[in-house]
């Protein structure tokens, strides 16, 4: 039976306003995944996401692999250095075997003031587990990014999430928030759950310039989208409070032909009067100190 709620808050959102009195909560998401992608020699499957098709037999794709490697060696400290020069503080959507593969990094990204959201240890989908499998992988990864960063993630992102796995991430006192779900624009509580959804975004998302989907085909067209997404929130948000999620990943726009559309939406964004620029563990807590109290 479809559990997925299709009323939420209707007409009917609560009224509150963000810190310092902004109308508009701005999430910036890094994904670091890099060394966490499919491939034969670690859970044979072959990656189907990249710069170009995979290749089209069960072999390790070299060249697919090396695209992904470009993050670790060189996109992740380009991110940083831009976020760094905006004085913006992300959310990382890191698996934990990209934090181990680069403990250098790491470090800077906490060390950076970044927030660190458990995205699974590699990229194994929890749907094709057994709830006790399931259980054993969300352990791994908390405890992989504990033993790396010396804290646990309070937030989890699944990318391949199961019908249980916000049941079973419940069961993990470090959790407070999860950001599986793409049908909202404002944080909620599902029924039954002590946790938040901290919605995500499928849309404003560098995801779209790799293949198969190739809809970005320059750092204009995503810049464009992207602001085209905020100036509709930010009009909304005069009204009602709203979020946006913009979401990057180290191997697309650590390349240098792309990061100029994170720079110039974070100039955008940051000429603009009543936006809060936030990690998402810092709007899962406003939303559970102030706002679920008056609803």
């Amino acid at each position: 039976m479809n559990s997925i709620d299709y009323v939420g808050y209707g007409r009917h959102p609560p009224e509150f306003r963000w810190p310092g009195n902004s109308t508009l909560a701005l999430s910036i998401v890094v994904n670091f995944e890099e060394g966490g992608e499919h491939s034969m020699s670690k859970d044979g499957m072959v990656e189907g996401i990249g710069e170009f098709p995979p290749v089209d037999i069960e072999a390790e794709d070299v060249g697919l692999a090396s695209a992904y490697a470009y993050a670790q060696r060189v996109g992740i400290w380009r991110v940083l250095d831009t976020l760094s020069r905006h004085r913006v503080r992300a959310t990382f959507f890191a698996v934990a075997r990209a934090l181990e593969l680069n403990p250098e990094a790491t470090e800077a990204i906490v060390q950076a003031g970044h927030e660190i959201c458990d995205h699974g240890y590699t990229w194994t989908e929890l749907f094709r587990m057994s709830e006790e499998q399931e259980l054993e992988e969300i352990r791994k990864s908390i405890e992989a990014i504990e033993g790396l960063t010396g804290q646990r993630p309070v937030g989890f992102y699944a990318r391949e999430p199961s019908e249980r796995t916000l049941k079973l991430l419940s069961r993990f006192e470090n959790f407070i928030y999860d950001s599986d779900a793409y049908d909202d624009d404002i944080p909620y509580r599902p029924a039954g759950s002590r946790l938040i959804i901290v919605p995500y975004t499928p849309d404003a998302n560098d995801f779209h310039f790799l293949y198969p989907m190739n809809r970005f085909d320059n750092s204009d067209a995503f810049l464009r989208y992207l602001i085209d997404t905020f100036d509709t929130l930010y009009e909304e948000s005069k009204e009602r409070p709203k979020m946006m999620s913009a979401a990057f990943h180290v191997r697309i726009t650590g390349r240098p032909g792309r990061i100029k559309a994170l720079s110039s939406f974070l100039d955008y964004v940051k000429g603009k009067q009543g936006v809060w620029i936030a990690r998402r563990d810092e709007i899962a807590r406003f939303w559970i100190e102030r706002v679920l109290p008056r609803l």
